[in-house]
């Protein structure tokens, strides 16, 4: 039974990552904003179960993220800075959670195919700046285009599994098309 959704940060956001050689300072997000629906998934999903948000992002940078688009991160239960290759490892650690009840929304195949190794459940979320290769594809990943895709997959997966007992039509008010 899922019990846990870990995200990527580059999955929810529009913008180029400033710390990646723009010249720009790591809390200036002045250019940041949320994907449509982004704000939407996260707060529906947050109704349901943790969401924990992670990122190779500078802790500075996520902070100013925080203050600029509260509505994206009031419902997130936790947000994990740090390298990639824990990052899904310390999700997991600070959730205390078995990785087969934990999905895994992110936009890297590098990511997916470690989630997958990890034993969590995979679904990819391209970001606009982050198109996924074949090999999420052909690895059986769902891919989900948008959020709000993602979030009625989510759903929909939720409500076979018991872990909420929702009506299609609250879903569509929830996450109206």
């Amino acid at each position: 039974m899922i019990a846990a959704v870990v995200m990527d940060l580059d999955g929810i956001i529009e913008s180029a990552p400033p710390w990646r050689g723009t010249g720009h300072a790591i809390d200036d997000v002045r250019e940041v904003r949320a994907i449509d629906d982004a704000d939407a998934l996260v707060r529906v999903l947050a109704g349901y179960v943790p969401v924990v948000i992670v990122t190779t992002a500078p802790a500075g940078y996520v902070a100013a993220l925080t203050d600029q688009l509260p509505d994206l991160f009031d419902p997130v239960s936790s947000i994990v800075v740090g390298d990639p290759a824990d990052l899904l490892e310390i999700a997991l650690e600070s959730l205390g959670m078995a990785a087969g009840n934990v999905v895994a929304l992110l936009n890297s195949a590098e990511g997916l195919m470690d989630a997958r190794a990890l034993g969590m459940r995979a679904m990819a979320l391209p970001g606009p700046r982050h198109p996924l290769p074949w090999q999420v594809a052909a690895a059986g990943i769902p891919i989900s285009p948008a959020p709000h895709h993602a979030a009625v997959s989510l759903l929909r997966v939720f409500r076979t599994e018991g872990v909420i007992p929702l009506r299609w039509k609250l879903i569509r008010e929830l996450l109206p098309v």
